[in-house]
């Protein structure tokens, strides 16, 4: 799950690392090329990390490195590596970014300037928890519009933000799949902010939303919900093992996880008051009497 949720937010970060570095930066990254080959370091990092930014004129050519931090660590010593790296391979100068999309007051990421006998090293940080929400809410390009979930929200309420930032996507995109595009990124950046729950319900509420179950964070959580209940059961059954035969408990205990995953299948979706009986007992794989009873069970209790 970490592995799926760290590729989908990188992509949905690299889509908008052009606008960060025109609206922040004063950036032009309109002319870009990928670099295929791999910086070696202790440990590989991916060239779509690096690109070489164009210009007419090849002297001024650079490279262009970006980091997406989400903890509050000092980049320097790693940046001097990647540039010493970098310049051997390429032999342009290189520009260093680094993004701090944390929530926590930063502190040690801050500092961006190295300075030993006969070397400096500089490079930009970007805290875009202080950047107020305004430079990106009201443009006309949506990929912008969608930043503004990582923006200072100033006083306004998180739910307030982000209507507003559902609104405006409604009204400059005109095509209902590139509309569906831009939700489902604003839901996948808003788990930075811990608002994920906030923007679904969000944008469920639009007339026009992407569909969640078709969201791979949401079916890898199912999966992991599944494995979890699975080796819960058989936690379970090796306990009860000890006593009665360890087979025989470790049968018992993938069928109690599987039970109680298909339980709590059930119990979400009924809530969500947006699929059949039917359906739900096809998806958590049970009969339609049981999803009876417990719908039974979940209003007696409201």
């Amino acid at each position: 799950m970490p592995n799926d949720y760290d590729k989908i937010l990188r992509e949905n970060l690299d889509a908008l690392l052009p606008f960060i570095a025109r609206k922040l930066l004063g950036l032009d990254l309109s002319r870009t090329e990928t670099l295929k080959d791999k910086i070696q370091v202790t440990l590989e990092r991916e060239g779509d990390h690096f690109k070489k930014v164009l210009h007419d004129d090849p002297s001024l050519d650079y490279g262009l490195h970006w980091e997406f931090q989400t903890n509050d660590e000092d980049m320097r010593w790693r940046n001097l590596l990647y540039y010493a790296l970098f310049f051997q391979k390429y032999r342009i100068p290189l520009k260093q970014i680094v993004l701090y999309l944390g929530s926590n007051s930063p502190k040690h990421i801050r500092q961006n300037v190295l300075e030993i006998m006969g070397l400096r090293l500089e490079f930009q940080v970007v805290n875009l928890h202080e950047v107020p929400k305004e430079i990106f809410l009201y443009s006309e390009v949506p990929e912008e519009v969608v930043l503004s979930i990582l923006c200072d929200f100033g006083v306004d309420r998180p739910e307030q933000v982000i209507r507003i930032i559902l609104q405006n996507l409604m009204k400059i995109v005109d095509r209902v799949p590139k509309l569906k595009r831009y939700q489902q990124q604003l839901h996948v950046l808003s788990r930075l902010r811990k608002l994920h729950p906030i923007s679904l319900k969000e944008i469920q509420a639009m007339p026009i939303h992407y569909d969640i179950e078709t969201d791979e964070l949401y079916l890898a959580g199912i999966e992991k919900g599944i494995e979890k209940g699975i080796e819960k059961g058989i936690e379970k059954g090796i306990e009860k093992g000890i006593e009665k035969g360890i087979e025989k408990g470790i049968e018992k205990g993938i069928d109690q996880g599987v039970a109680l995953h298909q339980h709590e299948t059930v119990v979400r979706m009924l809530k969500t008051n947006r699929f059949s009986e039917e359906e739900i007992a096809e998806f958590a794989g049970v009969d339609v009497d049981y999803v009876r009873r417990v719908k039974t069970e979940l209003n007696m209790f409201q």
